[in-house]
């Protein structure tokens, strides 16, 4: 042999078992197992959460697919209305007719149209789009 001396303090920190220097490997694959079981859990979560905002939106285009032949009889009852008011004002404004009517009678007709068309239209848009509830 060589002269050369051999550090016996080498041996002393060596492991007894190879096993031992792996004990913390399967801890940390445990926690990384538990982690991703939590991920999957919030992945499930998000995934409805989305699916119940998909089925809301199915929900209000559904609710505006009854709505419109309401709206719709609604717009041809105003277009009548508005129609026939007019058919008033000419004919009490033609001179040579037979048909009066005084200013106040004219400009409560038209006072009223203006209300019901304002009205009704505000209700067929508050039916159709809905108005945020506090």
């Amino acid at each position: 042999m060589s002269d050369s001396k051999i550090d016996l303090s080498a041996i002393e920190r060596a492991p007894i078992k190879v096993d031992e220097e792996l004990d913390g490997v399967p801890e940390a694959l445990a926690k990384a197992y538990e982690d991703l079981g939590v991920l999957a859990d919030l992945l499930t979560e998000a995934e409805a959460e989305i699916e119940k905002l998909n089925a809301k939106a199915t929900v209000d285009d559904i609710k505006a697919q009854m709505l419109q032949p309401y709206a719709e009889k609604v717009y041809g009852f105003v277009a009548i209305y508005c129609t026939g008011v007019f058919i008033l004002l000419l004919a009490s404004g033609q001179r040579n007719g037979d048909f009066h009517l005084s200013d106040t009678v004219l400009s409560i007709i038209s006072g009223s149209t203006a209300v019901s068309v304002i009205g009704l239209i505000g209700m067929v848009i508050s039916g159709l789009f809905g108005v945020g509830k506090k």
